[in-house]
């Protein structure tokens, strides 16, 4: 017996496509029958059998006599090969599902040169049925079938169900053109350059809404901002610029325009908890296997001086291959002619990937993303080759971004702002820089007689149970058999304050640092004409709850020196060395300013893993002030000198052992 069912058209802030876009058609009984136009049509009444796929015959299928039931495991998509016709042409792929969302594709490679191969990503049309079913489908995407791709259905999913999968001519093929950079001079509209070739933005982005609902939308993402988003510093600094950016959306004429602007005003948010995810993503072309650190580039700078204001870029880390013969301790002088830290953080705009420290003078963040960037939109770097066996460095050399290896390397190394590892036994891989464990501690390997310095070395801070804490066993360690110890926290994704207090009791006595705003605090609170005195009133308000921050111990080993080694430091690692700076003489911070980033976040979630976060609310210290955009200070400001990197010397940590040692 079939199914009468009735269809409608569901709304939801403008996310949807217009109905008129949607291929399926729907009989008296609510049954969808083939769309006459469709290449391909998969009815998923039985086919081969596959590790998640169930095929149901259900009289509730929405087509034919079954449909599918996907469960994927871990991380692994399903993928279902698509046979398109041998010719140049421009589709759209449409489906329905129920019971859950899913992630879902349309992949297209290419295994021969030209332009490049990409992916098309399901989104919710708006229609639905009484019966649970929704449609979801693509924006128009091309394929040269005259070039013999693999074309797949690719989806991941929680026991969904799937049927009725069309696959529609739509529009005329466009060919991707090949562009240089970031410039857009030769690219449709809709499209970017990236890679070497226009992208077509909206390929991998909702569709774009209609003029009404382009308007509200950007509206209501403008006033959760202006709501929720921030602290004193960043609401008043950056949250403009973004507004800015958002109210864009209003006027765009494409989907990579309209989705585009959202990402760009949450970049220019500048907050280290603030970033946007989704499908927009761009495979780079040519390995560059390196890392690159702010450093001191007092081997080569009679061949290429500073630039007042903004660090060197030294190279800290390097794969085995694929790495045009660059190796740590050479120097990248410009991108493009431009500083690379300058060059870096420019885009805003375009790379969807992109975070930010909040303190306008952290840098690490861009850096770490620069290996990224370089493989998808330089042109050519300036770059100084050294010798480590002299310790000199030659002249300037460019290096074009095409030459670079284009054979995918096996080995990308993490890049951690550690160039070197100094435990006697364990810690992350030297070549890799991966870590097997969460926490590594034990003694240093510069230990003389009778000397019993300890290092550890981590990154997160985080811990939600105190029965079960991951630094407990740590910490016992240090209390028991270090005279003195390296904390090497260089790379710092942050966590919970519970875990940042307790990592502080060892170390310092007890003291009442300040307290979070809460996210409650944040609407309206921060803006003009805030005052110290308003921050001394929420102080006093919180100070004896749950938001206080109170570090230290009364059973601190407080005549123990200890170093904290920092980097790239947010969140719960911005709160853990603010609970240690100034917590007594055998306390001290070495290296650069964390990135200042001391709130929460709200997170929202769309569909195909598309989602957007914001930071919330602010520090408050004893006295009033606010502690958001402004880093933790180390005591002692230092960088990776390219001396010692080419002599295999680790600049900062060898400075915070020598004061471990002689406490001078």
């Amino acid at each position: 017996m079939r199914l009468s069912r009735t269809i409608s058209s569901l709304v939801a802030l403008g996310v949807c496509a217009p109905l008129s876009a949607s291929a399926a058609n729907f009989d008296a009984r609510g049954m969808v029958s083939v769309d006459p136009r469709a290449v391909i049509a998969v009815t998923f009444d039985g086919g081969d059998e596959q590790t998640g796929v169930v095929y149901k015959q259900d009289a509730t299928a929405i087509e034919g006599a079954g449909y599918a039931t996907i469960t994927t495991q871990g991380f692994r998509t399903i993928d279902f090969p698509l046979a398109v016709p041998a010719a140049k042409a421009r589709y759209r792929a449409a489906m329905w599902v129920r019971k859950n969302r899913v992630v879902a594709d349309v992949d297209v490679t290419y295994a021969s040169a030209g332009s490049p191969s990409h992916a098309a990503r399901f989104f919710p049309t708006g229609r639905v049925t009484s019966d649970g079913w929704y449609e979801v489908a693509t924006s128009p995407f091309s394929v040269d079938g005259t070039r013999k791709p693999s074309v797949n259905f690719s989806i991941f999913a929680s026991g969904a169900d799937v049927d009725a999968l069309e696959l529609i001519e739509d529009g005329n093929f466009r060919e991707a053109a090949v562009c240089e950079g970031r410039s857009t001079s030769v690219c449709g509209e809709g499209e970017f350059c990236a890679a070497g070739y226009c992208r077509d933005g909206s390929e991998a982005l909702p569709p774009l809404p209609s003029d009404s609902e382009r308007t509200r939308l950007a509206n209501y993402l403008s006033w959760r901002l202006k709501a929720f988003f921030g602290g004193r510093q960043s609401r008043a600094v950056n949250m403009p610029r973004a507004l800015g950016a958002i109210a864009q959306m209003k006027s765009a004429k494409t989907g990579w325009a309209f989705w585009n602007s959202l990402a760009t005003g949450i970049h220019r948010l500048g907050d280290w908890h603030t970033k946007i995810g989704g499908p927009v993503d761009v495979a780079g072309r040519g390995a560059f296997p390196i890392c690159v650190d702010e450093g001191v580039a007092d081997a080569s700078i009679t061949v290429a001086p500073s630039t007042p204001g903004l660090p060197d870029v030294i190279i800290t880390a390097a794969g085995p291959e694929g790495n045009s013969g660059l190796k740590v301790g050479d120097r990248i002088v410009a991108i493009d002619g431009v500083h690379p830290i300058t060059w870096a953080e420019s885009f805003d705009d375009v790379y969807w990937n992109y975070w930010h420290s909040n303190d306008p003078q952290g840098h690490a963040e861009g850096l770490e993303n620069l290996r990224y960037l370089v493989r998808r939109w330089a042109k050519e770097l300036t770059v100084v080759r050294c010798d480590a066996a002299t310790g000199t460095c030659g002249n300037l050399e460019r290096l074009k971004v095409s030459d670079l290896p284009t054979v995918e390397p096996r080995v990308y190394p993490q890049c951690d702002h550690r160039p070197f590892y100094h435990l006697t036994n364990g810690g992350p891989d030297p070549v890799s820089h991966q870590a097997s464990e969460d926490i590594y501690v034990g003694p240093v390997k510069q230990n003389g007689q009778g000397e019993s310095i300890y290092g550890m070395i981590w990154d997160s801070v985080y811990l939600t149970d105190p029965n079960d804490n991951p630094y407990a066993a740590p910490m016992d360690t240090l209390r028991q058999s270090a005279s003195g110890v390296i904390l090497d926290h260089r790379t710092g994704n942050g966590g919970t304050e519970p875990a940042a207090e307790f990592l502080t009791q060892l170390f310092r006595k007890p003291a009442f640092i300040g307290v979070s705003s809460g996210f409650n605090g944040t609407v309206g609170y921060f803006d003009a004409p805030y005052t110290q005195a308003d921050g001394v009133a929420l102080v006093t308000k919180r100070r004896n709850g749950e938001d206080a921050y109170s570090v230290g111990s009364a059973s601190a080993r407080d005549t123990m020196r200890a170093a904290v080694l920092l980097a790239r430091d947010g969140s719960a690692s911005d709160w853990w060395p603010a609970g240690m700076k100034d917590g007594g003489a055998n306390i001290r911070l070495f290296g650069r300013r964390t990135a200042g980033a001391f709130s929460s976040f709200y997170q929202f979630d769309y569909y195909g893993m598309f989602y957007w976060q914001f930071g919330s609310g602010d520090f408050v210290r004893a006295d009033g002030t606010t502690h958001i955009g402004e880093g933790v200070l180390p005591d002692e400001d230092l960088m990776p000198k390219q001396s010692d990197l080419l002599a295999g010397r680790d600049t900062v940590f060898l400075r915070a052992l020598e004061w471990v040692r002689t406490g001078q």
